[in-house]
């Protein structure tokens, strides 16, 4: 593998000379440029993106930090996040959160080690006050999914709550009144408020809220699956159910074919989704739409506006859609 030295040995020219015109450093005759580009190209040279932010104190690099690889919706976070840097020709670097504020803080302190511009953070257990003492700090982040009070300006929000009583109006409409819940983990704000929506649409409808229909999963398939199966071992009577995340919905979905339930007769169904997963049940489910494809692009459009001090003109708040089916 050639290294810089190879490189100036065959242009001829000092090996500081080949790093300062890789790093777009200082004013060079263009022969000496030309001489350099054609070595490098000659012995297949690529500078090391870490060689190089030593050099700049810039990486040129992106962190995300998610909660964690697995299932559809942080695949598409990913996915999105990296298209919208291949446009700015940065590089990503993604790190789990492992379900903690001490993984969260390991990803971030990784990310500073490595050098990055700017993080994208998908937080979820970081409190409020320590993400406003890492605003004091010089590498600019933006928040995806998450509202800190004061820290407005680098927040790309969705009304998780609004949308959820949209999905329950939307069976109450169709007549329903004993309507089930499978809720997300308790510890997680928009999986509160989302479970905050489903009890005001019951509320203000004037319905009871009967605790029994209510079962609590962690966002995972297997969850949504237990979930349908304990509320019939329990012995609850429902005619519709609503999913606080699609994931779980396939799992109740799962369940209800294999008990020979039919859907929407005997039962019907609503869920939060953002991967077109409930598009793709038999039969389809309707789905009150969490648009994360567009709010994953929004937040790194945000980032690089506040990496390079320039305005931002793109939404930071994302209404909820009914898709009814």
């Amino acid at each position: 593998m050639a290294s810089i030295q190879d490189v100036a040995s065959l242009a001829g020219v000092h090996r500081s000379t080949v790093s300062r015109i890789i790093n777009g450093e200082g004013k060079f005759r263009s022969d000496t440029r030309r001489k350099v580009e054609q070595a490098m190209a000659t012995l297949n040279y690529r500078p090391s993106a870490i060689a190089r932010s030593l050099a700049t104190a810039s990486s040129n690099m992106t962190g995300l930090l998610v909660t964690y690889y697995t299932g559809g919706f942080f695949g598409e976070m990913m996915e999105q996040v990296q298209n919208e840097l291949d446009l700015h020709k940065k590089f990503l670097i993604t790190a789990q959160g492992h379900h903690s504020a001490d993984g969260e803080r390991e990803a971030i302190d990784r990310f500073h080690a490595l050098r990055c511009e700017g993080y994208v953070l998908n937080s979820r257990y970081l409190s409020d006050d320590e993400l406003k003492e890492l605003a004091a700090e010089s590498t600019p982040f933006v928040l995806l999914d998450r509202l800190v009070e004061g820290l407005e300006d680098r927040c790309i929000t969705f009304d998780h709550t609004l949308a959820a009583k949209m999905a329950v109006q939307h069976l109450i409409q169709q007549g329903h009144r004993n309507i089930a819940c499978i809720s997300g983990p308790t510890d997680r704000i928009s999986s509160q408020q989302r479970y905050q929506g489903y009890l005001l649409a019951m509320q203000e409808a004037g319905l009871p809220v009967n605790p029994g229909l209510t079962v609590f999963g962690d966002y995972k398939r297997e969850s949504g699956y237990q979930a349908v199966r304990e509320l019939y071992q329990t012995g609850m009577t429902f005619s519709a159910l609503f999913s606080c995340n699609e994931e779980m919905m396939l799992g109740a979905v799962l369940y209800f074919h294999e008990h020979a339930i039919d859907i929407p007769r005997q039962v019907a169904l609503i869920s939060f989704d953002s991967v077109d997963l409930c598009q793709g049940l038999y039969p389809p489910v309707s789905e009150v739409y969490f648009p994360l494809s567009e709010m994953a692009q929004s937040a790194v459009k945000l980032l690089i506006s506040k990496i390079n001090d320039t305005s931002f003109w793109g939404p930071q708040h994302f209404a909820p859609q009914l898709r009814l089916r």
